[in-house]
C-alpha cells in the first residue's frame, strides 16, 4: 500500500490541528513569552496539590500569574525532552499524559516525570488547563524526601 492509498482509505486526523499545537506549546515551554501567547489573559491554570507537599501547586489567573508560576519553576527545576505519551482529543477538550525530565537545580538530582493535563481551548488558545504530577517528586529531587 502507497502513502496515495493509505490517505484515501484513512482520511487524515480532523484532530491533527490539536495535536500540532499540543507539540508547538510543549516544544515553546522554556520561551516563556512565546508559551504564554497560547492562552487567553483570563486563562486559568491549576497544578494539582497541596502547598506542603507541592510548591507549585494552586490556581493561576491570567497570563501574569501563569508567568509567575512558570518563573518559580524554572528557578528550581531545569525541563527538557517533552514527550507525548497519549493524547486525546475531543473538539475544544484535551487530554494529555506527557512525559520529561527534570533536574534540580539545587542537588541536580534528575529523572524522568510523568503529569497529565487536560485543558479546554476557546479559540484555539488554552483556557483552563488542570495539571496533575506525583506530587512527592520535587522532594526526592531537592532532598527534602526522608
Amino acid at each position: 500500500m502507497t502513502q496515495q492509498d493509505f490517505s484515501e482509505f484513512f482520511p487524515e486526523d480532523p484532530h491533527r490541528s490539536r495535536h500540532d499545537l499540543v507539540l508547538e506549546v510543549l516544544t515553546a515551554r522554556a520561551d516563556h513569552a512565546r508559551f504564554i501567547e497560547f492562552f487567553h489573559e483570563d486563562a486559568i491554570f491549576t497544578m494539582a496539590g497541596h502547598i506542603y507537599d507541592h510548591l507549585f501547586s494552586g490556581v493561576f489567573r491570567g497570563r501574569e500569574n501563569i508567568l509567575g508560576l512558570l518563573q518559580k519553576i524554572d528557578a528550581e527545576i531545569e525541563t527538557s525532552d517533552p514527550r507525548i505519551l497519549n493524547l486525546i482529543v475531543d473538539g475544544d477538550k484535551i487530554g494529555l499524559r506527557r512525559s520529561l525530565l527534570v533536574r534540580h537545580r539545587g542537588t541536580a538530582a534528575a529523572g524522568r516525570l510523568v503529569l497529565g493535563d487536560f485543558a479546554i481551548l476557546r479559540d484555539g488558545k488554552f483556557a483552563e488547563v488542570f495539571e496533575y504530577v506525583d506530587t512527592g517528586w520535587l522532594k526526592q529531587l531537592s532532598g527534602e524526601d526522608d
